[in-house]
């Protein structure tokens, strides 16, 4: 039987202020963001990710070019 790799929909990237409470890795919105709706990239710093889109849960999916999965080795210079 064959195992299947651990997933999040939500990005490695992704933070906000109940995102450094977590005990295991976020699988819905609610477990990233609280009443605030405030939330960020890790690489850019900002609420606009690196494709020029903007942050959240909702929006930053596999589907998005910068998206990185919780569970993928970081790639070589990427923090």
């Amino acid at each position: 039987m064959e195992s299947k790799p651990l997933q999040s929909p939500i990005c490695a990237e992704l933070r906000s202020k109940k995102y450094f409470f977590l005990q295991s890795a976020p699988m819905q919105s609610s477990d990233v963001v609280d009443n605030s709706n405030d939330c960020w990239c890790n690489r850019t710093c900002d609420r606009v990710g690196p494709d020029g889109d903007g942050v959240h849960p909702d929006e930053c999916r596999a589907e998005r070019s910068c998206f990185r999965s919780i569970f993928a080795r970081p790639e070589s210079g990427v923090v």
